[in-house]
């Protein structure tokens, strides 16, 4: 009877040990290279993938992989380089985890799924993304007053002139700041740049927050472009990099070329919460209320 108890007992802690490793979590996005390593094989970590606890991720430098707790309603954020469990990355991030709702954990994931979220674009003007109960089209406004709030009173310029202009200052409420690097060579490209350059952009967070991020290109004769690509959903899931980490959007290249204009400013926006960042190709005017932004600008002459 006794050895019966006895093999009971174990029978009960591995179950409980099988369920602690078991715990599973979805991948929400990935920027850069990462990989599941099984044995001596890898197989690529992609948005969607269930994992758990016992999973051996191999995160390549300058990578964000952000994945859902759906049992206890966390985000979390992944960012160091290497080979580590899922469990052990749970617990080196868990205090920059992010707690929402339930409510707003079951969205996330039905947007995660959701095939109208996996169409990515560069517009050329608002796509006027569809509002939800999360997702505010006045946040979308408020990203714009962000901006025009920069313009002093009486310039008679517009928004996208003064954020242009060599002398213009633009100040941050977040710690973020991007560099422009060649495709080639693997350098920053700084100061001029010859037509036909092929570029990515590498955004640093060194905020305590997780932020969601893309680059506005605006020419100097008022030509624009959205450097990073939205969703038709706008979720922002591919635009997110967590906090503390430096993050390489390699899988969007872009190149400069000539037309006519000498100077192209490139404006790093970054925010707290999912936005339809297409607004920004709209004309930046308007806006009462800003939202906490993160702005960071730099100007570049093509040759």
């Amino acid at each position: 009877m006794k050895n019966r108890i006895i093999a009971t007992l174990f029978c009960l802690m591995a179950v409980a040990i099988g369920t602690v490793v078991a715990q599973t979590y979805t991948v929400y996005s990935v920027v850069g290279s990462a990989k599941i390593v099984k044995g001596k094989g890898t197989s690529p970590l992609t948005a969607r993938q269930q994992i758990t606890t016992a999973t051996r991720l191999m995160i390549g430098p300058e990578t964000a992989v952000t994945v859902l707790d759906e049992k206890n309603s966390r985000t979390y954020y992944f960012a160091s380089e290497g080979t580590h469990t899922v469990g052990e990355l749970v617990e080196k991030t868990r205090s920059r985890a992010k707690h929402v709702s339930r409510q707003y954990m079951s969205y996330m994931v039905k947007q995660l799924f959701d095939s109208g979220s996996t169409k990515m674009s560069h517009p050329d003007t608002y796509m006027q993304v569809t509002a939800t109960s999360y997702r505010s089209a006045s946040q979308d406004s408020m990203l714009v007053a962000s901006l025009t709030q920069l313009l002093p009173q009486g310039t008679g310029v517009t928004t996208e002139q003064y954020l242009c202009a060599p002398d213009t200052q633009i100040g941050s409420e977040f710690d973020v700041s991007f560099d422009l690097v060649s495709c080639d060579t693997g350098y920053l490209v700084e100061g001029q740049v010859p037509a036909g350059t092929g570029c990515y952009v590498r955004v640093h967070n060194h905020s305590d927050e997780a932020l969601y991020v893309n680059v506005l290109d605006i020419d100097d004769q008022g030509g624009k472009y959205l450097v990073l690509p939205v969703d038709s959903a706008a979720t922002c899931a591919h635009l997110l990099v967590p906090p503390l980490s430096t993050v390489a959007f390699k899988s969007e290249p872009f190149i400069f070329e000539k037309g006519n204009y000498d100077n192209e400013t490139f404006v790093l926006v970054s925010s707290l919460e999912p936005v339809d960042f297409s607004i920004l190709m709209n004309p930046i005017r308007g806006g009462r209320k800003a939202m906490k932004t993160g702005l960071y600008k730099k100007t570049l002459h093509v040759k």
